[in-house]
């Protein structure tokens, strides 16, 4: 069987049109500030991504760094004053955080602080959006006509922040899901029965083809450097054998996830602002 591939760069190019018009009819121009902690190389490169993709599509992005030895306080103080600037549309704080500017506290006690209604990546209790990357996996199968309700869908990785939102979004959608972790049993007997796989689990591989079904839809969200290349989840040479559908690493989830966060802006400035 030979894979269709799921081209993410297209999909986010007509997303983006879409969204520019939508923007460019607001009476006002969104602001973001993102919040960076530190210096870690992929972290800087990931802000300015988001920076030259907000301000093409018509979104004003400050990007305000602090360095690794700065006071938790000094950060939480910032917070609170973009929580009452009604001038800011949404605040990120570029993950992961350091783990020397932590110091053992829990990340989540930060990202916590963020009014729900600027949450832009959709991390906090209180979300009024999905995560990007859960919403552009989601818009990915909507936007390709993948038939997703009453269909069995598996995914892989229970993280807070991705697995967890995807599947329910799935269920939103009609989907029998399965949500699974490291410590799920007979794994290999629910991928096989499995009509749409989503893996977010950050493993190259995890996934092979002995794994699936054929005519299987596999959405790999998983993406690692491995010496100088970026590789998925999924051991594409063997999955996209079998699956009807699938995208690849880079050029798939990646592209759209950025185009949803900003998407997520819009959503969230035209219910609150």
């Amino acid at each position: 069987m030979n894979s269709k591939i799921l081209d993410g760069r297209k999909l986010a190019k007509s997303r983006e049109a879409k969204l520019k018009k939508k923007l460019s009819s607001l009476k006002f121009t969104p602001k973001v500030v993102s919040i960076l902690i530190g210096s870690d190389p992929p972290s800087v490169l990931y802000t300015s991504m988001k920076q030259k993709k907000a301000l093409e599509v018509g979104i004003e992005f400050e990007p305000i760094e602090f360095s690794v030895d700065t006071p938790v306080s000094e950060i939480v103080k910032k917070i609170y004053e973009l929580n009452k600037d009604p001038k800011i549309a949404g605040i990120m704080i570029q993950l992961p955080m350091p783990k020397e500017f932590l110091i053992g506290l829990d990340p989540k006690e930060i990202i916590e602080l963020i009014d729900p209604k600027k949450d832009i990546d959709g991390l906090t209790s209180k979300r009024l959006v999905p995560p990007a990357a859960a919403k552009a996996s989601m818009q990915i199968l909507l936007d390709e006509g993948v038939e997703v309700k009453g269909k069995n869908a598996v995914v892989l990785g229970a993280s807070e922040l991705v697995g967890k939102p995807m599947g329910r979004l799935l269920e939103e959608y009609g989907a029998k899901v399965i949500v699974c972790n490291s410590k799920t049993e007979d794994l290999v007997e629910k991928t096989r029965k499995a009509d749409i796989i989503v893996s977010a689990v950050g493993k190259p591989g995890i996934l092979t083809g002995d794994m699936v079904s054929k005519g299987v839809v596999v959405v790999d969200i998983g993406a690692e450097k491995v010496g100088d290349k970026v590789v998925g989840d999924a051991d594409f040479e063997s999955v996209s054998k079998k699956a009807s559908r699938i995208t690849p690493v880079p050029g798939g989830v990646g592209p759209m996830t950025i185009i949803a966060l900003m998407e997520n802006v819009l959503e969230l400035v035209e219910k609150y602002k």
